[in-house]
């Protein structure tokens, strides 16, 4: 004997061209979004076009084709996108469709209150379950807020849309019409094999995940570079608004367990899934992953909520003082807010947080290459994340942190990240504004910065330091080093008793060419909570054959191993540029840098004048001098 819900189901069984009889003139229509876009249905409402005028489709991705929003069908459809994909952009940009700038979060209650009311909903949906539920599978994010309040609903039902668990379910007493159409799901794009930029932001990224961290990360090249650099990281957490094909791979080695989320432990959260067929198996009935609509994953006390949350969001440029650009290029209109603003805030609140940008330096441009990071934004751009706002910004030449710093501090940092074709520019631009020092340099044009040296180490008591050359923009923390020196310490290091350090001095040490000078600095602590806990830096002569060396290191980091470290690692990155002699100058009573010295199995000889020691090292002839773990 049939349930009730099963004879309500048939009797709701009909055609797309049928279904889409129920659009009348003037409605406001909504189109599931992305990977759940109810294809058949939108085919049928663009054939029925001619018999509809002043129809207003509203979205939020549209991933297939969009028909409605071709000029033909002008007198039509008239498309409203709370974000532009690439087949709404041309229509967007010739005034042919409408864009509402909204987070993503908040979009739902435009719906539910009816301030956007729905007149009908399109959308994809399961087969129903038992009880006569369909899921709304890889697509809930704005839908299920949009299904909920819609007068009239029509599903196009397909065997290929995933059971998704969460709060994604509709049951058929709440369907209008069904429309029973099996089609492969919309996949989204597969990309190419990962360029060298790209991978070196991803490594710059994977430096700021802790394990245990929980992960909004989105879309594209970059998200993709960063997960598959994860593998080592143990315990990661997803909560996100969309997810793709790297979470799958993750979450399939044991990377991604939740075991450490504070809300939803365990638990997969995403608002829409977009990627291809095996994260579509994966999603179907399993129980580890949970969709929501968006205004649950992207609202910021939710997001605030989870501990170590790390939100990773893209820009498309980035001035001087950290204001973001995110959705447009200048007056061009080019994606959308969507949810990029709620996950920098929310991460920004949560204990231990991390919102983060992550882009390329440059973007290739009809006019030529141009620098992402800009002096002042382009006319009619629009700021989604506010200078106040702004944390942490990554580029493939390194990460800039930025709050509660100055804007001379900003501009510093974000020049450091710069493509080095553009810093001069950058500097000068900075210096108009008034908002570095006058006199402040930067490293040549031709002195990229040598990301090949970055590297953790581990003292001698378990303490971890990331290793890095030296950058412009350290002279604040330089600065507390120095400060913070014993007098001792710093006789042992200037063969004098030096009280201060001014910028013009300070600048000198920080702002190197990485060719005839290297620089290594020792921090310890997170972007923001940093410190330098050691600096070891040497010069060779014009012939780039023989070279100074000199180190130090911070008081309570002494006898750690540092100075060990520091020596051989430069030995080791000079011996590659071929530099072959060193040498170095030393208290005679500075007996712990002398023994660093003798133990490096180099071919030591000293000269001793008065109470300083002039110590040449050569390298032994077959020797193979590596850098010494701390």
């Amino acid at each position: 004997m049939a349930t009730p819900w099963r004879e309500r189901y048939a009797d709701k069984v009909t055609t797309a061209a049928d279904a889409v009889r129920k659009i009348k003139a003037g409605d406001r229509v909504f189109i599931g979004s992305a990977c759940g876009e109810p294809q058949e249905l939108v085919r049928a409402m663009a054939a029925y076009g001619d018999h509809l005028s002043d129809t207003e489709v509203v979205h939020v991705l549209t991933l297939g084709v969009a028909p409605y929003a071709q000029a033909k069908y002008a007198q039509n459809f008239r498309a409203n996108a709370f974000f532009i994909g690439s087949s709404m952009r041309d229509a967007v940009n010739e005034a042919r469709a409408d864009y509402t700038p909204i987070f993503l979060s908040q979009v739902p209650g435009l719906f539910r209150t009816h301030r956007v009311p729905i007149d009908v909903a399109l959308i994809c949906v399961s087969s129903p379950d038992d009880y006569g539920n369909c899921s709304l599978g890889v697509s809930v994010d704005i839908t299920k807020a949009a299904v909920e309040s819609a007068k009239v609903v029509i599903a196009q039902v397909n065997s290929h849309m995933p059971r998704a668990h969460g709060d994604c379910f509709i049951n058929v007493r709440h369907i209008h019409s069904l429309v029973e159409f099996d089609e492969p799901l919309l996949e989204w794009p597969q990309l190419g094999e990962t360029d060298e930029t790209t991978r070196q932001i991803a490594l710059h990224l994977a430096r700021l995940v802790p394990d245990g961290s929980t992960l909004q990360i989105g879309i594209g090249r970059i998200p993709d570079a960063v997960l598959s650099m994860l593998t080592d990281k143990n315990d990661l957490g997803i909560h996100t608004e969309m997810f793709s094909d790297g979470v799958l791979k993750l979450a399939r080695q044991g990377v991604i367990t939740g075991k450490h989320k504070t809300v939803d432990p365990g638990k997969i959260v995403g608002s829409f899934a977009a990627g291809g067929h095996a994260l579509f198996e994966f999603m179907n009935d399993n129980p580890m992953i949970e969709m929501h609509p968006s205004d649950y994953t992207n609202h910021p006390v939710v997001i605030s909520a989870q501990e170590n949350m790390i939100a990773i969001n893209a820009a498309l440029e980035v001035d001087l003082t950290g204001q973001v650009v995110a959705d447009s290029l200048g007056q061009l209109l080019y994606s959308g807010i969507g949810g990029h603003a709620d996950f920098i805030r929310g991460a920004a609140l949560a204990k231990n947080g991390k919102p983060i940008i992550a882009m390329p330096s440059t973007a290739d441009t009809p006019e030529g290459r141009k620098s992402r990071i800009v002096a002042t934004l382009q006319e009619g751009a629009g700021v989604i994340t506010t200078r106040g706002d702004t944390h942490y910004i990554v580029t493939e030449f390194g990460v800039a942190y930025l709050h509660g710093k100055t804007m001379r501090e900003r501009a510093m940092s974000l020049l450091s990240i710069a493509h080095p074709d553009f810093r001069n520019d950058l500097l000068h631009a900075a210096k108009r504004r008034h908002i570095v020092y006058p006199n402040q340099i930067m490293p040549p044009p031709l002195a990229p910065y040598p990301a090949q040296y970055e590297e953790t180490i581990t003292t001698r008591a378990g303490e971890q330091v990331f290793v890095r050359p030296i950058r412009p923009d350290d002279e604040p923390m330089m600065r507390d080093m120095f400060y913070h020196f014993s007098e001792q310490t710093k006789y042992l290091r200037y063969h004098a008793a030096v009280k201060s350090m001014p910028h013009d001095k300070m600048q000198v040490f920080c702002t190197i060419d990485y060719d005839t000078e290297m620089a290594l600095v020792g921090l310890f602590g997170g972007p923001g909570r940093e410190d330098v806990v050691g600096v070891g830096r040497y010069m060779t002569d014009p012939e780039k054959r023989t070279a100074e060396v000199a180190f130090a290191v911070q008081d309570n980091w002494q006898r750690k191993g540092l100075g060990s470290y520091f020596f051989n690692r430069l030995v080791a990155i000079a011996r590659e540029k071929g530099v072959h002699t060193f040498y170095a100058y030393v208290l005679l009573e500075n007996s712990g840098m002398l023994k660093i010295f003798h133990r490096s199995g180099l071919i030591v000889e000293t000269e001793t004048e008065g109470d300083v020691v002039r110590v040449t090292m050569k390298l032994p002839d077959a020797a193979n001098v590596k850098p010494k773990r701390a």
